[in-house]
């Protein structure tokens, strides 16, 4: 199993909604700033409080809580999301192709065909997603926050 150590900001019924705990920088980046790849997606991303995992414990917020999730299931969903689209962009290049040799439009349309499919079989695959949602395995409670104000805890997105 993959772990991270995090903190429950509010509980939603069988959900959590848990704030990641910032990790050290691993040596191989600036060792001030950390890792220049998390920088540039924190500049791209939308401002989400939390992740949504699994709460089989009895956590409450504040708490300091270890979320893990199955390697398998998120190599299975990684191939998904990465492969279906892919394969789907290949073939409708192909079939393009086959079809009218004689103009690369209807490959480059069969592709852009493909793609799109691919993701609209991906939208619906509700299965896969439920399957590798991260779980809280291991959970203690905390007087003190150590990544988190009290401000953050008691506000709800």
């Amino acid at each position: 199993m993959i772990e991270t150590e995090a903190q429950v900001i509010r509980i939603d019924g069988l959900h959590a909604w848990v704030k990641i705990k910032p990790h050290t920088p691993c040596g191989q980046c600036d060792p001030k700033t950390g890792c220049k790849s998390v920088a540039v997606s924190r500049m791209f991303s939308q401002t989400q409080e939390g992740f949504r995992v699994q709460s089989p414990l009895s956590s409450k917020a504040g708490d300091l809580v270890t979320v893990a999730v199955e390697e398998q299931q998120l190599l299975k969903t990684a191939a998904w999301a990465y492969g279906v689209p892919l394969f789907l962009l290949i073939v409708g290049a192909a079939l393009g192709q086959w079809l009218l040799p004689q103009s690369s439009a209807y490959s480059v349309l069969g592709a852009c065909f493909g793609f799109v499919v691919g993701f609209v079989l991906l939208k619906q695959q509700h299965q896969l997603a439920a399957s590798a949602e991260p779980v809280i395995v291991a959970s203690r409670q905390s007087s003190l926050s150590p990544f988190l104000s009290p401000c953050q805890m008691k506000r709800k997105p």
